[in-house]
């Protein structure tokens, strides 16, 4: 009968469905809770009220129990905190008459009792508050004896200091010219004057001294009695005041005339008045520690009433907790009645709700889905024989049945016309590479043919005034022996000529070379020897790993020490160029079935030009008249023909990277 509809309506009967079911589980779970708030909205307004203010109560009485506790543990000195009175003992106190005067406890047994303790703690509170007003007058008062001292003392010191000094002046002025020889200038009853006045100096600073060292005891003294706790150590400290007293009563000095004197001795008297009269510190450290006793027993009789109340409070907590926990239970019951209720009525419409999503949904729409999707993914994969899904009816499905059809032949179509593109695209991208390898084998064979015949022409040009000059060498040892040594350095270069010469003719003729055993430290050595020059023109320092030493490789001795002094120079130069001083070669050796020597330079490096490129015959990086471009392709060409490889690249830390593969010689 649904055949024919489609998957919107479908789709909706079975939304229909489920929000009717889910209608019916919220209304049932409305009736519920509306219950339970019947029943909580009777707890709440007749037994919660009850314990939220008896715990309220509790709250404020246990911060005033809690303040006291610490002023009478001596953690919290009524007289250092102006908030106690101000703010913590006054608000809870407040807070306690505004929880007494709520409806809920008006009505409570325990309301009379409360009310009782409550006066009494309000009325031990306000004597506490009154004591505590005091206590910050006095502490206020403390704050400016305070501040007076600091400046006092100060003040003092400060003129004590420049007196002395002055004295210490004019003795030392009055010194030097009793010192001096007799002149006609100085009579002797001018040096009479002067040893006077030098005694009189001398005497005024030791008064001087004395005083400013009673005054310091006298303000160490005070200090002392501001950190006294009890009035037998103020006490004592007092006397120790009074006998600082007599002793700079003692040690006055008479200012004669002399003002700054009399400034000292002001300032002086200023700091006895610290000590004595009735705002005296000693006096007003007294009053404090009075006053802080008549608090502590002020607050002993707050902590007696605060006791009452709070055991007032504990019997009306507990009755009231044990009723509200009654009713609580009850209610609990009747809701947990209602929740079992519609628990089996949720679980009955989550499997109707299941059963139409399996029978309906999953059948009618998710089924068909999957169909179609599994006929797309055959399409994706290029099967040509998906089997195709017939479909009654005329709906979406039916029209997506016949898309898929004529979306998996246009797919079909396209995948092959990819296949036999891609092979033409390969087969056109290999003849392009045999191409272009076949040119540059081209290129390289005619810039080898015609090196060839440079070399030829190189060797035949040199070999005649290259046999002259080893004749006259061989003519030079004989009739001079004493430049033997000379000589033999000079034969030992016109043999390398003649190597590299000989060398040249090989590249030209291709010729195989000579294949011996060579220790890589031997052709190094020579190498090092002709460069040592250069080396200190350079400041270049040169560091080779052992194992480049001891390097054993097989090739021809004459032309490994060719390729070493190649790279080697070319590396100078490459530092030469840089300008950055030390310069630096490193020379490391790899062993193994085909043994590497590694050579690392701190010059410009390549330039951006590739390893390929500085080895082709006429390529050159060097200015016009530095290089003709045929050093790297002859080293190429060198250890290409002894079997080895020759890589150039960037270095990682700046400058070139010379990478030499030879062949191992067989133990």
């Amino acid at each position: 009968m649904m055949h024919g509809w489609s998957i919107w309506s479908r789709l909706l009967l079975a939304v229909g469905i489920i929000v009717c079911i889910a209608g019916a589980l919220l209304a049932t779970g409305m009736a519920l809770v509306l219950r339970a708030e019947r029943d909580f909205a009777n707890l709440a307004q007749d037994r919660i009220p009850r314990v939220a203010l008896a715990g309220e109560l509790a709250e404020f009485t246990g911060e005033l129990a809690a303040l006291s506790a610490r002023v009478m543990a001596g953690s919290l000195d009524p007289s250092t905190a102006p908030d106690l009175p101000g703010t913590r003992v006054a608000a809870a106190a407040r807070g306690i008459s505004e929880v007494l005067a709520a409806p809920g406890l008006r009505d409570a047994p325990q309301a009379a009792a409360l009310a009782s303790a409550e006066a009494d703690l309000r009325d031990s509170l306000d004597r506490f508050t009154s004591l505590t007003e005091d206590s910050a007058d006095l502490r206020r008062k403390l704050q400016m004896a305070d501040e007076q001292l600091r400046w006092t003392q100060v003040d003092v010191q400060d003129q004590a200091g420049a007196l002395l000094e002055d004295l210490s002046f004019n003795m030392d002025g009055d010194m030097r010219e009793l010192i001096a020889p007799l002149t006609p200038d100085i009579q002797t009853a001018q040096r009479l004057e002067l040893e006077r006045s030098l005694t009189a100096d001398r005497q005024l600073r030791d008064d001087l001294q004395r005083l400013a060292a009673e005054a310091s005891t006298l303000s160490a003294v005070l200090l002392q009695a501001r950190s006294v706790a009890d009035l037998a150590a103020l006490e004592q400290v007092e006397r120790l005041g009074r006998d600082t007293l007599d002793a700079i009563a003692l040690a006055r000095v008479d200012p004669a005339g002399r003002s700054d004197v009399r400034l000292m001795l002001q300032a002086l008297d200023r700091l006895v008045d610290l000590t004595q009269g009735n705002n005296s510190i000693f006096d007003l450290m007294r009053a404090q520690i009075e006053l802080r006793d008549t608090t502590l027993v002020q607050l002993a009789r707050s902590q007696l009433a605060l006791g009452r109340m709070q055991a007032q409070l504990t019997d009306l907590g507990r009755s009231e907790r044990r009723a509200a926990q009654s009713d609580a239970d009850a209610a609990a019951q009747r809701i947990l009645t209602g929740a079992g209720t519609l628990t089996i009525l949720t679980m009955g419409g989550a499997l109707l709700s299941t059963a139409i999503l399996l029978l309906f949904v999953r059948n009618r729409i998710v089924r068909p889905i999957g169909r179609l999707t599994e006929d797309l993914m055959h399409i994706a994969d290029a099967e040509k024989t998906a089997p195709a899904t017939e479909w009654r009816g005329l709906n979406e499905m039916t029209r997506m049945e016949q898309a898929v059809g004529t979306f998996r032949h246009t797919v079909t179509d396209l995948k092959r016309a990819h296949r036999d593109l891609s092979v033409e695209v390969a087969t056109r991208q290999q003849a392009v590479e045999r191409l272009e390898k076949t040119q540059r084998e081209l290129v390289q064979a005619g810039k080898m043919a015609a090196l060839g015949q440079m070399s030829a022409a190189i060797s035949h040009e040199i070999n005649q005034p290259l046999a002259a000059i080893q004749h006259r060498l061989h003519a030079l040892r004989g009739a001079h022996p004493e430049v033997t040594p000379a000589v033999e350095r000079l034969e030992a270069l016109t043999r390398r000529i003649t190597g590299t010469i000989s060398h040249l003719r090989r590249i030209a003729r291709r010729s195989d070379h000579r294949r011996e055993r060579v220790i890589i430290s031997e052709p190094m050595d020579a190498v090092l020897d002709l460069l040592d020059h250069r080396l200190r023109e350079t400041c270049t320092e040169v560091s080779i790993e052992p194992a480049a030493r001891q390097l054993v490789v097989a090739g021809d001795e004459i032309l490994i020490e060719q390729v070493l002094l190649n790279i080697l120079g070319n590396a100078l130069d490459a530092i030469e160029e840089a300008g950055t001083e030390p310069g630096r070669i490193t020379i490391m050796a790899c062993g193994g079935k085909a043994p590497q020597l590694i050579i690392t330079d701190s010059g410009v490096g390549l330039r951006g030009h590739s390893g390929a490129e500085v080895v082709d015959p006429f390529f050159t990086t060097k200015e016009v008249g530095k290089g003709l471009g045929l050093g790297l392709s002859i080293v190429f060409n060198v250890m290409q023909d002894m079997g080895g490889q020759l890589d150039i690249g960037p270095a990682t830390q700046g400058g070139a990277q010379v990478r030499l593969r030879f062949c191992a010689w067989p133990e």
